[in-house]
């Protein structure tokens, strides 16, 4: 090998040279494109969009949610609405896409911020504090990738993932028990939150917050908060402790906290736009599953979510069968902007879950009925809906405390329109709403399939996993989805 490079230098060096070279020839191995040390604030910032990016895209070969609760469809290709996860592997590119870009990225960030310097504009003492506030940052942004893998797939490898034995990657790492994963997330959650010193910034980089830790303080205890309703039916005091303690410390209930990635016009434009307009792809429809429900109900968002047809009127298509674009509605220009941020955790959906905690007999500050007109009313004002119509409109579709379910569950369903992840919590939690198995699918989507990589790689302990759970199935329900 060393006489190989030897050859190599001397040709482009002369022989006082190759010397050099052949004494130093560690330099060989350093690729200048990945260098072993970069700053911690841009794997943070890298995570933030890829966590954004992945989201957010209605891209069938990442993200399919949006066909789980049957509120979008497709024309010519139709796997996804059957829930079909193998002719594209959505699980394994999800799967990647959190371990590898982004909870992999934000474990490096966190080492390499021990090695880096804080402004001397502040004392030692405020220094030591603001990275700490990065550490909570990096910490939060990791918790919420944790929390979805597990509320995606169910048990995952969570002790041994991203872990070094005696320097070496764990290639084979064991699957954890979702509900112990949960209480560990819990227990850093609070941590976290705990560490944090308000008054002080984090990261000036940070994406979405700028390093605003009070804003940070929210988006915490906002997954807290839906944590804890995920866990209401199968640990209802840890549930209650959960969600109490989340509204106490205060959650997102003002647009300026949203967490509302910024994408930019270029590379780094909305997904949707890159998959809907950029694309020049006619792939996706609104369902006649969702279009019914709005039309039944007379809802003043439909003309805000869809565009009508030449006639005026508003046409679903077929869900989970071939449709031909242009004969039915389409999705209305404002979802396709270029520049539209990506939603998360908002306003609307925080005030969804308080109308659910409520109805649980949580103390959240106000009543199921209060919170329900209160997020209905988002939804109108989020979607561009004058007060008037959402005043008849929530006149007509009242809280119905006998049947809260149905009630919080439907209406979530119609105001998280394009948000595929948020609607299928509440579809999960409230099993509304009722919908109907397609054609050629084994049942409803009540958690992803392992990645068949995994099967591959890791064969002994993804099938200990499915073992565990009760079935690497589709339709196999999460610990915490039991009624």
């Amino acid at each position: 090998m060393k006489k190989i490079i030897y050859i190599a230098c001397s040709l482009f060096v002369t022989a006082a040279t190759t010397i050099s070279c052949e004494r130093d020839i560690s330099s060989l191995n350093v690729n200048p494109k990945r260098p072993e040390v970069v700053p911690s604030q841009n794997l943070v910032a890298s995570s933030q969009q890829y966590l954004a990016a992945l989201w957010v895209t209605p891209s069938v070969n990442s993200n399919i949610s949006r066909f789980f609760t049957q509120q979008w469809t497709e024309t010519q290709y139709i796997d996804e609405t059957n829930y079909n996860f193998v002719t594209r592997n959505q699980p394994q590119n999800h799967y990647n896409t959190i371990m590898r870009d982004v909870l992999g990225p934000l474990k490096q960030a966190s080492v390499f911020l021990d090695a880096e310097a804080e402004s001397t504009t502040y004392s030692s003492a405020d220094q030591a504090k603001i990275k700490t506030n990065k550490k909570a940052t990096i910490e939060l942004l990791s918790l919420f990738a944790w929390a979805n893998l597990v509320d995606t797939f169910g048990n995952v490898p969570y002790t041994e993932a991203l872990q070094n034995t005696t320097g070496n990657l764990i290639l084979q790492p064991k699957y954890d028990d979702a509900a112990a994963i949960y209480a560990s997330i819990q227990t850093r959650l609070d941590a976290a939150l705990a560490s944090i010193t308000p008054s002080l910034p984090g990261y000036s980089t940070d994406v979405v917050y700028k390093g605003n830790m009070g804003k940070w303080i929210k988006f915490g205890n906002t997954l807290k908060l839906q944590m804890g309703l995920n866990l209401a039916d199968v640990q209802p005091a840890t549930a209650k402790s959960l969600v109490e303690s989340a509204y106490a410390g205060g959650v997102i209930l003002a647009a300026a906290d949203n967490y509302n990635h910024p994408f930019v016009a270029g590379q780094f434009a909305n997904p949707i736009y890159q998959n809907l307009v950029a694309s020049g792809r006619d792939d996706f429809l609104p369902s006649d599953v969702y279009i019914n429900n709005l039309i039944a109900k007379n809802d003043p968002r439909l003309p805000k979510y869809f565009t009508p047809l030449a006639d005026g009127t508003y046409v679903g298509g077929p869900y989970g069968d071939l449709a031909t674009y242009n004969n039915f509605s389409h999705i209305n220009p404002t979802y396709t902007v270029a520049t539209a941020p990506g939603k998360i955790f908002d306003v609307l959906y925080v005030k969804l879950m308080l109308a659910e905690a409520a109805a649980r007999g949580f103390n959240v500050g106000g009543d199921a009925a209060t919170w329900y007109a209160s997020a209905v009313n988002q939804s109108m004002t989020d979607s561009g809906v004058s007060p008037a119509d959402a005043a008849a409109y929530l006149l007509a579709h009242p809280y119905d405390p006998s049947n809260w379910k149905q009630s919080i569950g439907m209406e979530a369903w119609v105001a998280l329109h394009n948000r595929g992840f948020e609607a299928w919590y509440f579809f999960r939690r409230l099993d509304y709403p009722v919908l109907e198995v397609p054609n050629v699918a084994d049942g409803l989507v009540y958690r992803m399939p392992y990645s068949l990589n995994e099967y591959s790689t890791n064969t002994a302990n993804v099938n200990a996993a499915a073992t565990a759970i009760g079935g690497d199935k589709y339709t196999t329900k999460l610990f915490w989805d039991k009624f």
